[in-house]
């Protein structure tokens, strides 16, 4: 388990799936994730998080508040060992708990992990442009943006440009020393 200052991110086991499930299927939820008015069976659910738990470049979490509530999910994928980096994603899918924190602090966990404790080098994403909660939360924890990907996705009846980003271990270092970011990852 890592242990942020707001959250603890968790190994994800086949009883979140039914979790998960709710999450992907929530349209309040796909909107901000990119996949409105999906719908996805717990089948093809349980199915997908056993397919990327497999291929070995890959591992999410379940997000909980630090009294083991789970709100959401955040993961890093695509892990290249060659050039010490990967993607990651996240999903703050209860919406009580969005705009409080638990975003910045999930990523900020998990960042924290992936540069001391694994050595990469570069973190990326992507996102919606319209997503500016968002955006503004990978900021903070020293995204910046690469560019723009133009009319990216379709959905609620309309093209959105997308935005990549990226952190480099040095620009997350840069604001923790400044007190900015990065508890120390505590494992239990």
């Amino acid at each position: 388990m890592l242990k942020g200052s707001l959250v603890n991110l968790r190994a994800v086991e086949p009883d979140d799936y039914r979790l998960l499930w709710r999450w992907v299927n929530d349209p309040e939820v796909m909107v901000y994730w990119g996949r409105p008015g999906n719908t996805e069976s717990l089948l093809e659910t349980a199915r997908q998080e056993e397919r990327d738990a497999a291929r070995g470049t890959s591992r999410k979490y379940i997000v909980e508040t630090h009294q083991a509530l789970p709100i959401g999910q955040i993961d890093y994928y695509d892990l290249n060992w060659q050039a010490r980096s990967a993607w990651t994603s996240i999903m703050i899918a209860d919406p009580q708990y969005w705009g409080g924190g638990y975003g910045t602090d999930s990523m900020r966990t998990l960042l924290t992990y992936l540069f001391t404790q694994m050595g990469l080098h570069r973190v990326s994403l992507s996102a919606h442009v319209t997503n500016t909660r968002a955006i503004r939360s990978y900021e903070k924890n020293g995204f910046k943006v690469e560019g723009t990907l133009r009319e990216w996705a379709f959905f609620n009846g309309e093209w959105v440009d997308g935005v990549m980003m990226s952190v480099l271990e040095s620009d997350f270092h840069e604001l923790a020393s400044k007190g900015a970011t990065a508890p120390t990852n505590r494992e239990a």
